[in-house]
């Protein structure tokens, strides 16, 4: 969190401009408040706190258990801990912000943790971050489940907006789009069974997410989860990416919009380690300097019987 600093690089280098740098240093500021850090707490010295994982001696190579528990020993010398992130296959079980360990207020902490296995192989990291930002290396463990191998199932939640509360920024088929996306799946063979949720214009609010949350909180392990979502994407003056819901104000995004963070949080933290997020909108990619620059309206263009939104 301290030292990824790619705009202090750029600046020292002299090569890039102001704005680039600029929003370097925004994304950086952006991670801190992501992982609720502020840069007072990154003003200490810098010191890497240890992870142990104390039973990985004893821990099967293989197993026919549904999960293990990891016996971890973590300390710092200097800070207080701050927070346990573990990964199964590079999917972080506890979501970004991982286990908090603040209101601990200790250099040194012992915990036992159940862990659910995927189906075959599983590669388990574990590392912790101290109260000034720093991260431990990571402690990692492989075990083989031989589960039954079963077929998985497949949660979908599809979100479209076509019409709007301010009509002016209707569109035409995202609507369609979100339906036709969960349709597709109706008849598959593939997955045990298929679970789905659509939200079309007026249902898509950002308090309706809420329940979409708990939906996909239903998911397993080793089933499969796809979110997709269809309709305006829009940036504020800070770059912050907003979805359109049904009565976003166009003018000031913040208010009503959907941000990145909000959709991302469907899939974050929940078991499932198979997940696909599908964002068909403006701005849902990497952001282009000189396309920001050229359009700084969020339009659509008609082109004979095409429309692009």
């Amino acid at each position: 969190l301290k030292y990824n600093r790619p705009d202090k690089v750029l600046n020292l280098l002299g090569y890039s401009d102001s704005s680039l740098i600029e929003a370097y240093h925004k994304a950086y500021l952006k991670r801190l408040k992501k992982m609720d850090f502020s840069e007072n707490q990154l003003s200490s010295e810098f010191h890497l706190p240890e992870v142990k994982i104390t039973n990985s001696v004893q821990l099967p190579a293989e197993t026919k258990e549904n999960s293990i528990s990891l016996d971890l020993k973590i300390t710092d010398s200097k800070f207080n801990l701050d927070r346990i992130n573990i990964w199964v296959n590079d999917v972080a079980i506890y979501g970004t912000n991982g286990i908090s360990l603040r209101n601990e207020k200790a250099r040194s902490i012992e915990k036992s943790l159940t862990i659910d296995l995927a189906n075959g192989r599983n590669k388990i990291q574990v590392s912790v971050l101290n109260g000034t930002g720093a991260e431990s290396y990571k402690k990692a463990v492989e075990i083989n489940s031989l589960q039954p191998n079963e077929s998985p199932n497949l949660y979908v939640v599809s979100l479209g907006v076509s019409e709007h509360k301010n009509s002016k920024y209707n569109l035409d088929f995202a609507h369609k789009d979100a339906i036709d996306f969960a349709s597709a799946f109706k008849a598959n063979t593939y997955f045990k069974s298929v679970q789905s949720r659509t939200l079309t214009n007026e249902e898509v609010t950002l308090e309706n997410l809420v329940d979409l949350k708990d939906f996909l909180g239903q998911a397993k392990i080793n089933d499969v989860v796809m979110v997709f979502v269809a309709g305006h994407g829009v940036l504020d003056e800070n770059f912050d990416y907003y979805f359109a819901s049904y009565d976003m104000d166009f003018d000031n995004p913040s208010l009503r919009g959907i941000p990145y963070e909000a959709i991302e949080n469907l899939l974050d933290g929940i078991k499932a380690l198979k997940k696909l997020l599908l964002i068909d909108t403006c701005h849902s990619g990497e952001l282009d300097k000189d396309e920001i620059e050229e359009n700084t309206n969020d339009k659509e263009t008609e082109q004979g019987d095409i429309i692009f939104r």
